[in-house]
């Protein structure tokens, strides 16, 4: 109970982050932006309506298309993040402590991203999601075997061409690009330094019962047989690769059925195959069969 509150309060820190980075830096400066909030701008841009607002009710038509696509077990995971973003951007635009930070473009741009991509990797990195137009990637994901991160980037590819019809020059564009870059990178740091996926090696006398508990998750696992250097016992020595969006709920599973499991993770730079590079097979059948039944 204590590392789930733990947890959600982590999650609520890295949206209030990304939040503040967005209202402080971002919007006053004009720098064009994807996801929900570039929604918003534009909505602000041509009638006047609050961004929170409108990335409030964008975020909720997308909740509720992933509660459909997805079932409600998915949609539990995300409430806390499609609601509580706009709240916070609601509640930064208010008080308005950060007016005035700074009218340098550039640091707009570059704290507006840092903090951005802190925040939104922090809540990554929970096991959680920033909501948004992530949940479109992932239904793709789920429903038609595309790459998460394809989708993600004509998405937001698309908002930000949306804001090109008010951009006041050149150079709001490309900083619009830039912080794009920014805030994904510094993501993806947060996450685990820069990698997208992780490998877990897990030596535990409960092996079996973890075996069992990633086939219940649809995580993948290889059993290496070894034997320990000290007092030369033979042990099993289980092996995941997986996205690292997925460790935070797998070290959860670990620790819950052997909290004295010893177990290394470390960052991997690439991995092609069944599962990461292309959805098919087992896995895809499975994940469906799963979303149907919540």
């Amino acid at each position: 109970m204590k590392r789930i509150i733990i947890n959600y309060i982590a999650v609520f820190a890295g949206l209030a982050i990304a939040a503040f980075g967005i209202v402080a830096f971002v919007l006053p400066s004009g720098v064009m932006i994807g996801s929900s909030t570039g929604v918003g701008r534009v909505m602000e841009h041509f009638y006047g309506i609050p961004v929170s607002y409108t990335v409030m009710a964008f975020n909720g038509i997308l909740f509720l298309a992933g509660w459909i696509c997805l079932g409600k077990k998915f949609a539990g995971s995300i409430i806390v993040s499609t609601f509580a973003y706009p709240m916070f951007i609601n509640l930064f635009e208010h008080t308005r402590f950060a007016d005035g930070i700074t009218d340098n473009v550039m640091l707009a741009t570059i704290y507006g991203g840092v903090l951005a991509g802190v925040g939104m990797g922090i809540v990554i990195k929970c096991g959680a999601s920033t909501g948004g137009t992530d949940i479109l990637a992932i239904i793709f994901n789920r429903k038609l075997g595309i790459s998460v991160g394809l989708p993600m980037y004509f998405i937001d590819f698309a908002i930000l061409l949306t804001q090109v019809i008010f951009a006041r020059n050149m150079e709001e564009i490309l900083l619009g690009i830039l912080l794009t870059f920014f805030y994904s990178m510094v993501a993806d740091k947060v996450v685990l330094m820069g990698g997208s996926s992780v490998q877990i090696f897990i030596i535990s006398e409960k092996h079996q019962q973890m075996r069992r508990a990633f086939a219940d998750m649809v995580i993948g696992n290889t059993v290496f047989y070894g034997e320990s250097g000290y007092q030369e016992n033979k042990q099993d020595i289980l092996l995941c690769v997986l996205p690292a969006r997925e460790l935070n709920r797998v070290q959860r599973a670990i620790l819950s059925i052997d909290p004295e499991a010893f177990f290394t993770i470390s960052s991997v730079k690439e991995v092609k195959g069944r599962g990461f590079s292309f959805e098919t097979g087992a896995a895809k059948r499975i994940r469906r069969e799963k979303s149907n039944l919540t």
